[in-house]
């Protein structure tokens, strides 16, 4: 298995590493990270490196469903969790060969515009199932969520990003 989402800094009561205190929701969004990065590493096989994880909520007419997505060397895992961020069920395995179609921002401006602005959307389809994924983005991340879950989003933009075949 990897390591920690995202994060190189450890956690210190109260302080990251090197004595930085934390903000407000600091120990807030570092409990999201470390529940987020629970829900998914059960399900990491042997061999493959957790590169991120990352929460995502899927709309539909009238309910949303929440994802923790973790993010491996070799593919995507998205599990359902509940409101306290524990996985239901089996969780969905999306490999960069399965991925038909995938887009960053339904408002139009693309991967810029998300990276910039503070909410957007991210869908990725496969031929047997599309996901759209709401997130945040631009400056309310470093706001409402934590440090593992910033490096989670930019791991899972640059799975997106190589599946396509593009380069950076």
């Amino acid at each position: 298995m990897g390591t920690e989402c995202g994060g190189s800094a450890r956690l210190e009561r109260g302080f990251w590493a090197g004595g930085v205190p934390f903000g407000m929701f600091d120990d807030k969004k570092r409990e999201a990270d470390i529940r987020i990065q629970a829900a998914i590493e059960p399900f990491v096989a042997a061999g493959e490196t957790l590169v991120g994880c990352l929460m995502a909520t899927a709309k539909s007419s009238f309910s949303a469903k929440m994802y923790a997505i973790g993010v491996t060397d070799q593919r995507l895992i998205l599990a359902l969790v509940d409101r306290k961020l524990e996985p239901k069920g089996e969780p969905v395995t999306v490999r960069a060969t399965d991925i038909v179609k995938s887009s960053v921002d339904g408002f139009g401006g693309g991967l810029s515009h998300f990276l910039t602005e503070d909410l957007g959307d991210i869908r990725v389809d496969t031929k047997d199932e599309k996901y759209k994924l709401m997130m945040m983005g631009g400056g309310m991340d470093q706001m409402f969520v934590g440090e593992g879950q910033m490096a989670g989003k930019q791991a899972f933009l640059e799975f997106l990003h190589a599946a396509r075949g593009l380069t950076p």
